[in-house]
């Protein structure tokens, strides 16, 4: 029995581009024990995809008369694509997609899994109540990368938990010891609002003031107009690939996260702390979930802020104290995740 991971019509599955689904699905693909029946459906033509297995369904071409757009066209290909025995298809984020391939299961010879990485309430497919009680009726697993993804999910509906649903969290590997850190804070995520770049990026100009010995390095950009701040100990990178982002996580000792909206989870968050990085996090949405020993901002203001980096940096025993604590207890790896999604995929078989 195949398993077939059908990606975001979006995703771009590459090294150098990856997003949260597209890093989940490649260690999936590389440490599962289903590893060898796994197939990933993306629609882009790669060069070098992240693992094996990747199956192009380039939507480029799409004909005119495919009036209600891309991602129609996208499951159309992969339909074709797809063998006809049985298999497990696994979808990423589109309760639109698991509609389609509920609707195209016949015999029900599919088993088909939806994976939640965003709110359900701002999907197309899970927006509505009657749209979830469908999805929970007919599809085999629901999964949430959080208690507050699931808790979304169930909003307004009859029932509050069904055996078909998971939470799985999206691990990282992590270090088994802290190397030599450096006085240096980060912020990694899109240059906006929305992830409180507008907050952080004022609240460290006045810390770097105060604290000469110290740096920063912000990984990420955004496509519209933001606050770049031109200074000597602020580093600016764009967007980094994996590892030269896990680079920076490990040889600093602070990392911020401080959105304003509701994180359905935050990746940065788990890939911060699986770095010992003590980490200052905002507690919006599934945010709060990924570190037992972060400090948590109760209102994410300038302030707020200010006074949570300042205690730290003024403290080194603070600093060794929630850096150690943060990876002895670290909770979300990915050899955990796997696992987890190991035992679904066994079921399912």
């Amino acid at each position: 029995m195949n398993i077939n991971i059908i990606l975001p019509y979006k995703e771009t599955y590459s090294n150098e581009s990856a997003g949260a689904v597209s890093l989940l699905v490649a260690e999936v693909k590389k440490k599962s024990k289903f590893k060898k029946k796994i197939k990933i459906f993306g629609s882009l033509n790669l060069k070098k995809p992240l693992t094996d297995n990747y199956v192009s369904c380039d939507i480029s071409e799409k004909p005119f008369y495919y009036i209600f757009g891309r991602t129609s066209y996208y499951l159309e290909i992969i339909k074709k694509k797809l063998l006809k025995k049985r298999s497990i298809i696994e979808i990423h984020n589109r309760p639109q997609a698991a509609k389609f391939f509920l609707n195209n299961n016949n015999n029900n010879n599919n088993k088909i899994i939806l994976y939640f990485h965003n709110d359900p309430l701002t999907l197309r497919g899970s927006k509505y109540v009657y749209q979830r009680i469908n999805l929970l009726e007919n599809l085999d697993k629901l999964i949430f990368v959080s208690e507050w993804t699931k808790r979304q999910f169930f909003k307004d509906l009859p029932i509050k938990d069904s055996e078909k649903c998971f939470i799985i969290y999206p691990g990282s590997t992590f270090l088994k010891k802290i190397y030599k850190k450096k006085n240096n804070i980060v912020f990694a995520g899109k240059l906006n609002e929305s992830k409180g770049y507008n907050i952080f990026i004022n609240t460290i100009l006045e810390i770097l003031k105060k604290n000469k010995s110290w740096t920063c390095d912000i990984v990420g950009d955004d496509p519209r107009p933001y606050n770049k701040v031109n200074h000597s100990r602020i580093y600016y990178h764009g967007w980094l690939n994996y590892k030269k982002t896990m680079e920076i996580f490990q040889k600093s000792k602070i990392a911020v996260i401080p959105s304003t909206w509701d994180e359905p989870l935050g990746r940065t968050a788990i890939e911060a702390a699986s770095r010992g990085c003590v980490s200052i996090i905002s507690k919006k949405g599934g945010l709060i979930e990924t570190n037992s020993h972060g400090l948590f901002l109760n209102d994410v203001t300038k302030e707020e802020l200010f006074n949570n980096l300042n205690k730290i940096i003024n403290s080194t025993s603070l600093i060794n104290f929630y850096s150690k604590k943060t990876l002895k207890e670290f909770k979300h790896s990915i050899f955990k995740t796997i696992k987890e999604i190991d035992v679904i995929y066994k079921k399912l078989i």
